[in-house]
């Protein structure tokens, strides 16, 4: 592939090709050559992934080879079938394509590849793929595609598919269709489930329709196509239909000629019985195929333009620039890729993995609200609204949780799905390889806080009191109603016992310093809210206050338990102890890294007996203090950085990102960058050697944060601006922007200086603190200011 045109043989292009024209090299993601085993594939298949935010299609192979594990996901379509617990399904894909010439199929695992390369071009969200096969015939055939689903029009997608027989004449078959053979992952090894039967499978000349629905939740799932040759037609020797079980294809025999080109397009609609009214949803072909239609009129050009432009203002207003760090500036741009393409066009769920596979089931973690909400919330509020508006719209299922624990209020899931009840499987294969019982979906509560933390962040950002009243204050309430009758009474102060904290290596806890921290402040903003409320919008409250029964002793009671909930740091050493007991155990550091910089476990120490030690899966206490930098000093951090940080294992891909802030906030600033490549690179270099069962989200929206929040500085408050800027010596330059309250902030950072730029509607003066000075800021005009890093 060249980095101007696909069409590889001098001749003129058509219409479409100026829309496919490879974007500049620091756009692009290459992935050459052609590895035959599985892993190798799926690996490939995630890191290709195209989305919407609707819809993701992992970039397999069109010919699917032995070993893919290609697959589409649509938001929030769940469902359980044999496995232990509901999980993402994978549903019927519209991407196969095969070529075939007298009975051999060009196909990477039975073709010898001369050449094979997938490109994603980040800038348009668009994946080509260039092929030349010489099969065992010696027949020489380069196969060309280009798909992309639609940012503006989420149920749409298309392919073009470029065929070129390069020392042959003869006829040649291209088939493609809907594929419903489509399987789960299982909990071992070639282990499938199916979570969809067969409905219908309607054809045409001039389109192809397939509905599935699955087996439990009853979701219908529609695909309707259109596959037509658009170049050279009178080369078109037959068209016919053909039904495979559940796959449908349409096959296409042309008269090539050698060293001519012929093209293909497809055309395909995805929706599901969700996205139509329920008088409606027993027609689904209807839906489909009026859609199909409606987008054939318009035509592909017109289509993949606004595609395009949408795109353009997305990496506008999403766009980080790295001066003079090559390698961080790739990274990020994939990073914020992926952030794009799964951000919520409704509301609906952000899974663990994003929709890039089913792995983790597909479920919902707190992932969502710490690691990646930030990123959506400082650019993309509609988004981060959306996403918050799946905790606020599951919050029955909240209610149910709390009520099967034998406690009132509500309770988020620590692994959630469609209604909100805790989904977390019962069993799985942990580090030490063998068959355990999972005790987070009973014990890491502090999920319920981190939903919080994200309500009131998104709040404080954006300002967006429609959200806080109608929404955002049941979901605070009712959680900490859970809270109070969650806690134990012990003397005259409040403990919560038999917790997991983030930190996964150690269960059957007692006041897990990071949750019990998260719930009181978590019931302190509670009962704020509930006073101030009182005095601003006492309606509002008041017809809450009736929906939850709600009366003026509980709010008072929130503050009481936030008070004298148990939380000891030593006031010598500033040390906070990870749970009671923590000090007890064992000690051991970390002092041998293996040649990919993972930490090395001490001699004598594996996954079986780690719980017995002090070393930690992943940042705790540490990730605490990074959520609430003000609430304790820099010395604080820094002795409690020093302790944990060498007792960190890092078995979470959550743990870089948050040494890499930490780090930059006690002045380990090497160590900041060398965690924040790790996080960067987290799937692109297959660092936990899991990349094949799908993106580490938390580990992307981490490299957003480590670089705005960390490296930028950047603290936006409900009246201010904060920063606190520093950048690594080999980076020239960092330009920003983010929302701030329908503001938007530019922000351009040197060694030494920073220029910001508010972008308002109107004419104010606004203050920007700068390593403790503050400024006043005049809106629609830079202002550039100096600076010298603190410690």
């Amino acid at each position: 592939m060249t980095g101007s045109s696909l069409s590889g043989d001098g001749k003129p292009v058509d219409d479409l090709d100026v829309f496919f024209e490879l974007s500049p090299e620091e756009w692009l993601l290459r992935r050459k050559g052609y590895r035959k085993q599985p892993k190798a594939i799926q690996i490939n298949e995630t890191l290709l992934t195209l989305g919407n935010g609707y819809l993701n299609v992992r970039g397999s192979l069109e010919e699917l080879p032995p070993g893919h594990c290609g697959g589409m996901y649509l938001a929030g379509v769940y469902d359980k079938s044999e496995s232990d617990v509901e999980e993402l399904v994978k549903c019927p894909m519209w991407t196969d394509v095969s070529v075939w010439h007298d009975g051999d199929k060009f196909c990477l695992s039975c073709s010898r590849a001369l050449e094979h390369e997938q490109v994603l071009d980040m800038k348009k969200g668009i994946l080509h793929r260039r092929t030349t096969f010489k099969n065992p015939h010696g027949k020489i055939l380069t196969l060309e595609t280009s798909r992309l689903v639609f940012m503006h029009d989420p149920h749409r997608g298309y392919m073009r598919v470029k065929i070129t027989p390069r020392n042959f004449s003869g006829q040649i078959r291209v088939l493609s269709g809907l594929n419903g053979q489509v399987f789960n992952r299982g909990f071992f090894p070639r282990e499938q489930y199916k979570h969809l039967q067969l409905e219908k499978i309607e054809r045409g000349r001039n389109f192809m329709y397939l509905e599935m629905i699955t087996r439990q939740q009853g979701i219908r799932i529609a695909l309707g196509a259109s596959w037509k040759m658009i170049s050279d037609p009178g080369r078109m020797l037959r068209w016919e239909p053909r039904i495979y079980g559940e796959k449908f294809t349409s096959e296409i025999t042309i008269d090539a000629s050698q060293g001519q080109s012929y093209l293909f397009e497809k055309l395909a609609v995805v929706m599901t019985s969700r996205d139509v009214p329920e008088e409606r949803s027993r027609n689904m072909i209807r839906e489909a195929i009026c859609n199909l239609r409606c987008y054939v009129r318009t035509g592909s050009p017109v289509e993949i333009g606004r595609h395009i432009e949408v795109w353009r203002e997305l990496w506008r207003q999403a766009n980080v620039r790295i001066d003079g760090d090559p390698a961080a500036q790739a990274a990020l741009r994939y990073n914020i890729y992926q952030l794009l393409i799964n951000g919520p066009a409704r509301p609906s769920p952000i899974g663990a993995k994003f929709l890039s596979s089913e792995g983790y089931m597909g479920h919902v973690f707190w992932d969502t609200e710490i690691f990646i909400l930030p990123f959506y919330i400082h650019n993309f509020p509609a988004m981060a609204r959306n996403a918050l508006m799946y905790r606020f719209n599951t919050l029955p299922g909240a209610i149910r949780n709390a009520s099967k624990s034998g406690c009132e209020g509500a309770r988020f899931a620590w692994e959630s799905a469609t209604t909100g009840e805790d989904v977390t499987p019962r069993f799985a294969s942990k580090l030490e390889k063998i068959i355990r019982f999972i005790y987070t979906g009973d014990e890491e509560e502090h999920i319920v806080s981190d939903v919080i933390y994200g309500v009131e962040r998104y709040f404080r950002v954006t300002g967006d009191e429609g959200f806080l009243l109608h929404c955002g204050l049941e979901m605070v309430f009712l959680t900490a109603r859970y809270w109070a009758s969650r806690v134990t009474r012990v003397g005259e102060g409040y403990e919560i016992h038999t917790v997991i904290g983030p930190d996964e290596f150690h269960e059957h806890v007692n006041n897990n310093a990071y949750t019990n921290w998260m719930v009181k402040w978590h019931l302190r903003l509670a009962s704020m809210l509930y006073r101030h409320l009182g005095k601003t919008a006492p309606e509002a409250l008041q017809e809450l206050s009736a929906k939850i029964a709600l009366g003026d002793d509980e709010p008072l009671r929130w503050l009481d338990i936030s008070r004298r909930l148990k939380f000891i740091q030593n006031a010598e050493t500033g040390l906070v102890e990870q749970f009671d007991g923590y000090f007890d155990l064992k000690d051991y550091v970390i002092s041998r890294h293996d040649r990919r910089g993972h930490p090395v476990l001490p001699p004598g120490v594996n996954y079986r007996n780690i719980g017995r030690t002090r070393l930690i899966k992943q940042a705790d206490v540490v990730l605490m203090m990074l959520l609430f930098p003000h609430s304790f000093s820099f010395d604080e951090k820094k002795a409690n950085y020093d302790f944990y940080e060498p007792r960190t294992a890092h078995k979470s891909s959550l743990s870089h990102c948050t040494y890499a802030m930490m780090g930059l906030a006690v002045s380990e600033r090497n160590n900041a960058y060398r965690y924040f490549m790790k996080t960067a690179l987290f799937d692109l270099e297959n660092l936990h050697d899991n990349t094949e069962l799908g993106i580490h989200a938390a580990s992307v929206g981490g490299s957003w944060q480590t670089v705005v929040h960390g490296f930028g500085g950047l603290s936006l408050k409900s009246d201010r601006i904060v920063l606190n800027p520093w950048l690594p010596k080999k980076w020239e330059r960092l330009a920003f922007r983010v929302r701030w309250r329908e503001r938007t902030v530019h922000l351009d950072i040197t060694h030494g200086e920073v220029t910001i730029t508010i972008e308002v509607a109107s004419d104010l003066t606004l203050p920007c603190t700068l390593y403790g000075q503050t400024y006043k800021i005049r809106t629609n005009e830079p202002f550039t200011l100096s600076y010298c890093p603190t410690k």
